[in-house]
C-alpha cells in the first residue's frame, strides 16, 4: 500500500479551511488529520475520539472500552494492486 501510495503524483495539500470557511476550526483540525494517506500518520480511532472536537459529546461515565483490539494486521500487508482490488 505504501508503495502504491507513494506512486501516486504529488498534490499539493488541500487548505481545509478554506474549503470549509464555516466549520468549526476543530472539525476541520480532526478531519485534517483523519484524512492522511499515510497510517503512521493517520490518526486511529482512539485518537480520533479523543480529539477536542468531541469534547462536548463526551461523557468520561458512560464511556467503555471494547473486549478485544481491532486487528489492523492489513493496513501493514505488502499488497499489490491487483490484490488490493
Amino acid at each position: 500500500a505504501k508503495s502504491y501510495i507513494k506512486s501516486l503524483p504529488k498534490i499539493p495539500k488541500k487548505d481545509l479551511s478554506v474549503l470549509f470557511p464555516k466549520a468549526n476550526p476543530q472539525a476541520v483540525d480532526l478531519l485534517d488529520k483523519m484524512l492522511q494517506l499515510d497510517v503512521e500518520k493517520r490518526l486511529t480511532a482512539t485518537e480520533a475520539l479523543a480529539h477536542p472536537y468531541f469534547d462536548q459529546f463526551r461523557d468520561i461515565e458512560e464511556e467503555t472500552e471494547a473486549q478485544q483490539s481491532y486487528d489492523d494486521s492489513l493496513e501493514h500487508e505488502k499488497l499489490s494492486i491487483d490484490e488490493w482490488r
